[in-house]
């Protein structure tokens, strides 16, 4: 049995911008990063892990119809979308729906600390949901060494999970349909993912599978998992 189709995205292969006031790795192609090996993965077009400095504001430009996934890592965010505010915070991820040309702005509220926040962008034509809806919760401590299921919405095109694993735990990733299209990326540690050995802040995008296979190689290593889900 051959090795899936599948496409690693290594951490130091990433676009880097780097400003007096952030430091963004860009996975697939992003403002001004272009390379013809990083376009988008299906509708997955943005995976951006991005550093705010001390009591700093960035600023993002939606260039699609899109779902914006924030997931802080250290620290939190104060996010503002037009006249509303959202905090996010680590444990928190928070979804909005962006259309093309709005524009964000993302603060850090820390006066002497960085944050560093995950930032997942998946283009669509569809807005369902209000984005206060959209913050979800979870807790790796209470879950550990499992992919705990953080957004499965029968009303959104994504689903979201991740894990806190210690060394050689083990887990299969079922997916609902193996035309579904899946990405994962690695926040710290290693795992070895379908026989691909990735280590902190590589992604890899795997396709026509039914079931996932993931071992941590690592203690306190954590992961997220994105399965995209066309809505027909």
């Amino acid at each position: 049995m051959g090795i899936s189709p599948g496409k690693i995205y290594l951490a130091d292969q990433r676009g880097l911008t780097e400003t007096s006031i952030i430091r963004r790795y860009s996975t697939f192609n992003f403002d001004q990063y272009y390379s013809e090996h990083k376009e988008p993965f299906g509708d997955l077009f943005i995976c951006n892990d991005e550093y705010v400095a001390a009591g700093k504001m960035a600023f993002f430009l939606s260039k699609e119809d899109s779902y914006q996934i924030f997931m802080p890592v250290t620290g939190g965010i104060d996010v503002v979308q037009g006249n509303k505010e959202f905090t996010i915070e680590a444990g928190q991820i928070q979804v909005l729906n962006l259309g093309k040309g709005e524009v964000l702005e993302i603060s850090n509220p820390y006066p002497t600390d960085t944050v560093n926040y995950i930032q997942l962008g998946i283009k669509t034509d569809l807005f369902l949901l209000k984005a206060s809806e959209m913050l979800f919760h979870f807790d790796f401590e209470k879950n550990q060494h499992q992919l705990i299921d953080i957004i499965s919405h029968p009303k959104l095109p994504f689903r979201l999970t991740a894990g806190l694993f210690a060394g050689r735990e083990e887990v299969i990733y079922q997916l609902k349909n193996s035309r579904h299209k899946f990405y994962t990326f690695v926040i710290d540690g290693a795992f070895e993912v379908e026989g691909r050995l990735l280590h902190a802040r590589d992604g890899l995008a795997l396709w026509e599978l039914g079931q996932i296979e993931l071992e941590a190689l690592s203690n306190n290593a954590i992961i997220i998992t994105l399965e995209l889900l066309p809505l027909f």
